[in-house]
This record gives structure tokens, sequence and C-alpha cells, in this order.
């Protein structure tokens, strides 16, 4: 008899769903347990999670990884949240659990990360005396070292040019990069840093741009000789890349020795030495470079 009831039970649940009434018989299934991914963004760590299927919110929590009680991070429809204010070269441990108006599903497996500070840069310059662009950024805080990448900014694809195996070091001198051999055109170099620390990294920084190697590496020199009367018109007023416009404008410490006109076509008026200083305006900074010239 009470086989024939428990019989009698189960056909009539079964007939209620095929009836329709699918929102009951989905609350009665058991919520799958979310799978969970974090990474250092610029702001904290962002932590990541799947859509569960009936489900109609999701709880978030972290602690130090050498705490040993959670708190609650986050609760909402997301499928995503950045926790800020962190320590920078700190362990933090994440778990989620998704859930409805009837269930709750486990937390998730924990995930751990070690949250890095994003570096910043402080600065970027050419150096065409010593053949190379000076790099400098800020110090992360518990970082083991530093990772430099590089690009060429019409090719857009960065390669790590440098590994920096101390968090004290925050300098660099990229010897490698190269004027273009065209010389109406300059080459602009892309950097972004990364800190890391064993095997996790920060979010990368924010990208920075420099040029590189138009006045040194193209025909025009920084030591100028010319005859008395000779023109030298191997410099343009504009050099394009990206088709970008760069302007220059010239100028001559003594226009009675040497002449450089708006063209940038040098003349020697007479035996002596002068210097012409070109101005090239390149995203909105202006860099100007020397060339001494000898008339003889």
């Amino acid at each position: 008899m009470k086989t024939l009831k428990s019989f009698t039970a189960i056909a009539l649940a079964v007939m209620i769903c095929v009836a329709g009434s699918v929102v009951f018989c989905s609350a009665a299934k058991k919520l799958k347990t979310p799978k969970l991914t974090v990474k250092n963004s610029a702001k904290g760590v962002k932590v990541s999670w799947k859509k569960v299927r009936n489900a109609s919110k999701y709880k978030l929590m972290y602690k130090k990884s050498s705490s040993k009680k959670f708190k609650t991070a986050y609760s909402g429809k997301k499928k995503s949240f950045t926790v800020k204010k962190l320590k920078s070269g700190t362990s933090y441990t994440f778990k989620v659990k998704a859930s409805n108006s009837k269930k709750s599903s486990a937390y998730s497996k924990k995930a751990k990360i070690i949250y890095l500070k994003q570096p910043k840069f402080t600065q970027l310059e050419e150096k065409l005396d010593m053949n190379g662009i000076h790099i400098k950024w800020s110090k992360v805080a518990k970082a083991d070292g530093y990772r430099i990448y590089r690009s060429l900014k019409y090719k857009n694809s960065y390669k790590k040019i440098a590994s920096i195996k101390s968090s004290a070091d925050r300098y660099y001198f990229d010897k490698t990069v190269k004027g273009s051999k065209n010389p109406t055109q300059i080459n602009s170099y892309k950097y972004y840093i990364k800190a890391y620390k064993g095997k996790y990294s920060s979010a990368k920084s924010k990208e920075v741009s420099e040029v590189y190697g138009y006045f040194k590496n193209s025909k025009t020199p920084m030591y100028l000789t010319i005859k008395k009367g000779q023109e030298y018109k191997d410099i343009n007023t504009k050099l394009s890349k990206n088709n970008l416009l760069y302007l220059v404008t010239w100028k001559t410490s003594d226009k009675n020795t040497v002449k450089v006109n708006d063209v940038g076509v040098i003349k020697g008026v007479k035996k002596g030495k002068a210097t012409l200083t070109a101005s090239v305006l390149v995203n909105t900074k202006v860099k100007n470079v020397k060339i001494l010239v000898t008339v003889k």
C-alpha cells in the first residue's frame, strides 16, 4: 500500500511538470557550482564567474589568505566584480556561490591571487647622445621585479624586451631602439610595464610612447661640416608617420655664419661655427635637437 502511494506521488509530480509548472520543477533542481577566475586589474582584483542556470544572484566572499574569516565583497546579479582597496604584495582568497529564491549552490573552488598595484611610468625620454630611450617607473610594493614590453607604434605587436629582477631597480635604458631608414619618417615606440611576484603579475601599466632616431639615424647629422656658399638640403619641414604631421621649426645662433630657412635648407655664409636648433612637435611635446655646423 505504501509503495502504491509513493508511486502515485511521483506520478503526480511528473504530471504537474508536464502540465506547465516549469518554474516549480526548475527551482527544485540543485544549482550548479559557479566557476571562478581572478586577475589583477588597474583598480584591484577582478573576479569573474560563469552564469549559473536558474540562479538569480551571486554572493562573492574574500579574505586575506592568512586569515580564517571570509567577508562579503559583493551580492547581486552581476557576473564579475572588482574588489578594491587591497594591499599590494598581499595574497587574497576568493569564493562565490549562486542562489535563487529557494536554493543555493555550493561555494566555488577557492581562487587565490597575490594583488600587485599597477605600475606607473615616471619618465620616458629619448637620449640621442646615449643611443637609446630612458625609462623610469613607480615602485610597486612587495613586487619581486618588473617586465618591460615594447612595440613599434604602427605595428601594435608587443614583445617583452627586459625583465628587472629587483623591486628596488625602477630604471631601464633601451639601447635596442632604431631610427627609421626613411629620412622623412621617425620611429615611434610604445611601452608598458608589469610588476610580478612569483607566478602572479600586476595589470599592465598605461601605454606610453616615445619617438626615436630621426636626427640620429637619418642622413641629418648631429655635427655638420659644409663649405662657404654650400647648401645642405637633406632636412624636411614635416615628418610623417601614420599619416600624422610633425612640424619642424629652425633657428640659427649666428645668421651671418649659417643660415637656415623654413624648409630646413642650410647655407654656409662665411667661415666659422654656428648652432642650429630644430624644434619638433610630437605628441603635444616639443623636442629640441641641436646641430653644430662648421663652415670651412
